[in-house]
């Protein structure tokens, strides 16, 4: 005989379930910005029930990032996003460029490479060319996550065989620099000082440094001075092949101005 579904039964079970997911969130949240390997190691142990996935922290610190510093954007706050100012000397306005500073665009490497048109473009209309940039951001750091695990499974192929044991090690490791990354942002729309600003910016280096060593040296059981040799050798490797990720995106970003 079928159970009587009742509208009050199925609403609290909803709740229930929704409840449940949300402080599960918040948990995983809280212990990975907080306790760095602590989740790595639980999933690598099978201790997996009362976390989220490594993909789904991933994918909701990225979009909390990338959608907060669109927001900060939008609302008109103060944005870190200067990646795309083309500097030309003392430069104000955001009008059409005089001839003399189209000179200068002709004949600067950018130029020769981009043409001078497309990087006129980019002068006075640098908000559009920032989001232009940003929106391939989320992609590019997706498609660099098995680099940086591979990179590190080279470095600890002994203490955790396995190259899916990596990949966790990776996207918790991302979704915490996501994290200190918006509080930045935030921090930066916010604070009108750029001293303060910058001190923000030290902090924030200095936890994503010590969140990636601790995190290495709890996952991997490896001593201080090894873990610190090795994340440097990764550290080096991984930013340049973010760099060339980064030039990439760059020209991607141009080409459609």
């Amino acid at each position: 005989m079928r159970p009587n579904l009742t509208l009050g039964a199925f609403l609290k079970e909803t709740t229930e379930e929704l409840t449940h997911w949300d402080g599960k969130v918040w948990a995983t949240l809280r212990t990975l910005l907080l306790h760095p390997g602590v989740l790595t190691i639980d999933f690598l142990a099978g201790r997996r029930a009362r976390w989220l996935s490594p993909l789904r922290v991933y994918l909701i610190c990225s979009v909390a990032l990338f959608a907060g510093r669109a927001l900060i954007d939008e609302i008109g706050l103060r944005s870190t996003r200067e990646m795309a100012r083309v500097s030309l000397g003392e430069r104000k306005t955001t009008g059409p460029l005089t001839p003399q500073e189209r000179e200068l665009l002709e004949a600067g490497p950018l130029g020769i490479v981009f043409g001078a048109d497309r990087l006129e473009r980019i002068v006075t209309d640098s908000r559009r060319f920032n989001r232009e940039f940003e929106s391939t951001l989320p992609r590019a750091m997706f498609i660099l996550l098995p680099v940086f695990a591979l990179l590190t499974n080279l470095a600890w192929r002994k203490a955790r065989p396995g190259y899916p044991a990596h990949l966790y090690v990776a996207l918790h490791i991302h979704a915490a620099i996501f994290g200190a990354m918006l509080i930045f942002s935030i921090a930066v729309g916010l604070i009108q000082s750029d001293t303060v600003a910058s001190l923000v910016g030290l902090v924030s280096l200095g936890y994503v440094v010590w969140y990636g060593l601790t995190t290495l040296h709890r996952v991997f059981g490896d001593t201080w001075l090894a873990t610190i040799l090795k994340a440097t050798a990764i550290g080096i490797i991984y930013w340049s092949c973010f760099f060339v990720v980064g030039f990439g995106l760059l020209a991607y970003a141009v080409s459609r101005m």
